[in-house]
């Protein structure tokens, strides 16, 4: 009977033991897991700057032939 209280403290911090292993494991995971994602969007951001200067480069070609085309007399 005496020892029935400290049974149920003993059981309850090794289910909190067990909790913090958990979370530990979890907090890993999804450090990871950020990692990637901000890595994927440094990417993802890259390639829409070079995309749109691509763009804008084409435009300013476009729009030099245009103007060539206006000045042609027929």
């Amino acid at each position: 009977m005496a020892d029935e209280p400290f049974v149920l403290i003993e059981k309850r911090i090794n289910d909190l033991a067990g909790l913090v292993a958990t979370l530990k494991k979890e907090k890993v995971a999804i450090s990871t897991q950020l990692e990637q994602k901000s890595s994927e969007a440094k990417e993802l951001a890259r390639k829409v700057a070079e995309l749109t200067h691509e763009r804008n480069e084409i435009r300013a070609r476009v729009e030099k032939i245009l103007s060539r085309l206006e000045n042609i007399e027929l």
